[in-house]
């Protein structure tokens, strides 16, 4: 037999009763909660929120493109996404991991400043109180006040704009607290939104900005340069093999005219001649390779060497230690570029990247000098097979050798413009693909009021919570009626 709850009923004279006896304690809750709020909004630490918002398109490569042009007609029939590789999906989360990354964040936290968090004045962006700050070490959070000018301290160096009280954080720690205030995330499709929590209005529109233009000029990397200077080099060579293409027809036309025959060469003619375009190609590809590192290495008087149009030549591109140096190199200037938005270029800072970048770009020239004297030797050599090739074809008859001269070189022309051509789209097509779209839609602006605390629902909740603990602590004590069921 199964029991069933007994049913109870309160007194609602007894409950105004107390009420009533009470009514002190309510009023104190009151009271209390009022207090409690007030107490929020006077101590409590004010938080602006800045928002900004992304588009991050990436450039997937469809991994079952080349299966599908192997099976013809019968490649519609397959799926579009076989798993063979990583989707959109997954590249935007990568994106959006490196958007939030410590090497994204300490580049805004150094801009910025944000290893000072200002006490008094409050409210008031790190900028607006200290010029610059050098960490000598790691150290724990220390509270000091500063004075306007220089202030040494064991841990760190801070060249101050005014008196203030500011708590001081190594750049790790701050690190750590942009990343814990900071939120990025995808809202829909491509759309990222950044949102930031910030002390003071100024830098709630400042670190969203700010972090996206980080993003965005890091994501330009030395890669995307390169193919940038491979287009331009390769449409410069195409326009040149076009011009040598069309001079060699006429060349030819007019070697056939003279001759007054069409007939073919012969066959010891033709292979001579074959063999000297092969070379003659070789020689002028080796005296455009020497001509574009003169250009470079041999420095006009008033100019700089500069070692990233190194990346310009495409014999230099194979090698991994140019490509390595040449991304070290931009690298330093990115964080230079960054430092001088804050700081002089006196700053010992700048002065050291300037160093840093001037040591790495020492190491270039070196490379570039040894690699002149091979393209010399190759160049040499060559030269003495022309001559050896240009003597044979002396002997031979004066028509049937220019005529198959002209119709080697016409052939061999024909062919690297169809080759070039090629290349010219293909390195197009990759300087244009390469990293996707990402840009700022959305730009942070300066909040006008804090997002926390609110003084009127702060009152609002304080009072009323304040009034709910009072009611019951009030019934407390309340006699509660059982009545028994009766039964049927």
């Amino acid at each position: 037999m199964t029991e069933e709850p007994v049913p109870f009923v309160i007194d609602l004279r007894a409950v105004a009763g107390a009420i009533r006896r009470r009514a002190l304690i309510v009023i104190l809750g009151v009271v209390l909660g009022g207090a409690a709020a007030t107490a929020i909004l006077l101590f409590a630490t004010p938080r602006f929120d800045g928002h900004a918002m992304m588009l991050i398109r990436t450039s997937a490569s469809d991994p079952t493109g080349f299966v599908k042009d192997k099976l013809g007609a019968l490649g519609e029939l397959m799926p579009s996404n076989l798993g063979l590789g990583g989707g959109t999906e997954e590249e935007l989360a990568t994106e959006l991991a490196l958007l939030q990354s410590r090497a994204v964040v300490g580049a805004v936290v150094d801009s910025l400043r944000l290893e000072v968090i200002p006490k008094s004045p409050s409210r008031v962006p790190a900028a607006a109180v200290v010029d610059s700050v050098h960490p000598i070490a790691r150290f724990k959070p220390i509270k000091l006040p500063l004075v306007p000018g220089v202030n040494r301290l064991p841990e760190a160096t801070l060249w101050a704009k005014r008196a203030a009280d500011v708590k001081v954080l190594d750049r790790e720690d701050a690190i750590d607290d942009v990343v814990s205030r900071l939120d990025v995330r995808k809202t829909g499709g491509g759309a990222v939104q950044i949102s930031y929590r910030a002390r003071d209005s100024v830098t709630a529109q400042q670190v969203p900005n700010l972090l996206a233009a980080v993003y965005i000029l890091r994501r330009k990397t030395v890669d995307r340069g390169l193919n940038q200077r491979r287009l331009e080099f390769l449409a410069a060579k195409a326009d040149s093999v076009r011009g040598d293409l069309r001079r060699s027809a006429d060349q030819l036309a007019s070697v056939a005219g003279r001759s007054g025959s069409g007939a073919a060469p012969d066959i010891a003619a033709r292979a001579l001649a074959e063999e000297t375009g092969a070379l003659e190609a070789r020689l002028s590809e080796i005296r455009a390779s020497e001509a574009a590192l003169d250009s470079i290495v041999v420095v006009a008087p008033g100019r700089v060497f500069d070692p990233r149009r190194l990346a310009g030549v495409p014999d230099l591109l194979r090698s991994p230690a140019l490509n390595d140096m040449i991304a070290q190199i931009a690298k330093v200037e990115t964080d230079r570029t960054l430092l001088l938005a804050s700081r002089p270029e006196s700053s010992p800072q700048a002065v050291a990247l300037s160093r840093a970048r001037d040591s790495i770009a020492a190491q270039l020239l070196p490379l570039a000098n040894s690699y002149r004297q091979s393209l010399a030797r190759q160049r040499a050599s060559i030269e003495r097979d022309l001559g050896r090739l240009h003597a044979q074809l002396a002997r031979l008859p004066g028509q049937t050798a220019a005529v198959a001269k002209e119709e080697a070189e016409l052939a061999r022309l024909s062919a690297m413009n169809v080759g070039m051509g090629a290349q010219v789209l293909s390195a197009r097509l990759a300087a244009l693909a390469e990293g996707g779209d990402v840009r700022l839609i959305d730009e942070a602006v300066s909040p006008r009021r804090v997002a926390f605390p609110r003084p009127i629902p702060t009152m609002l909740i304080g009072l009323v919570g304040g009034a709910l603990a009072g009611f019951l602590i009030a019934l407390l004590g309340v006699p509660v009626t059982v009545t028994p069921r009766r039964p049927v």
